[in-house]
């Protein structure tokens, strides 16, 4: 089981060209009020790069009445060069947020790709490694 995940994160590092500084699961999100995705973030010297995970989540299985519509296809990363990064905004802590927040707490990466502003929404553990690496890497504030 070792030698598979060794296997898995070697290949990794070689479909990217690049060594892997940290990585983790997190939840992508396309909006603040969307589901969200699973997947992989990954934290090279350049780069953070989100990997999703396609596949049927729990609830969704309760219900299956046939095959899960998992894609064969594989989807694209997301990558953000470190240096395109302008600030990494974490939310505003507010009273209830331990009993009505995500499980992960929800950071914006603000990002320029082109001179065009974007953000990105991500469901992370503060506890990771990989955050703690993220804060340490570029500029951070605390949101509305």
């Amino acid at each position: 089981m070792e030698s598979d995940v060794e296997t898995f994160w070697s290949g990794f590092e070689k479909e990217i060209g690049e060594k892997i500084v940290s990585r983790t699961m997190c939840q992508h999100f396309n909006s603040k009020k969307s589901q969200g995705e699973w997947g992989l973030l990954v934290l090279t010297e350049s780069s953070v790069r989100f990997r999703p995970t396609p596949g049927e989540n729990w609830f969704q299985s309760l219900f299956k009445i046939a095959a899960p519509r998992v894609s064969k296809e594989p989807l694209e990363d997301t990558v953000l060069p470190l240096n395109a990064i302008s600030n990494l905004e974490l939310p505003k802590k507010h009273f209830f947020d331990f009993l009505f927040s995500p499980p992960f707490t929800v950071i914006t990466l603000r990002y320029s790709v082109g001179g065009e502003a974007r953000e990105l929404l991500l469901g992370i553990d503060t506890k990771a490694e990989l955050f703690k690496m993220l804060l340490a890497a570029v500029p951070h504030t605390i949101g509305a």
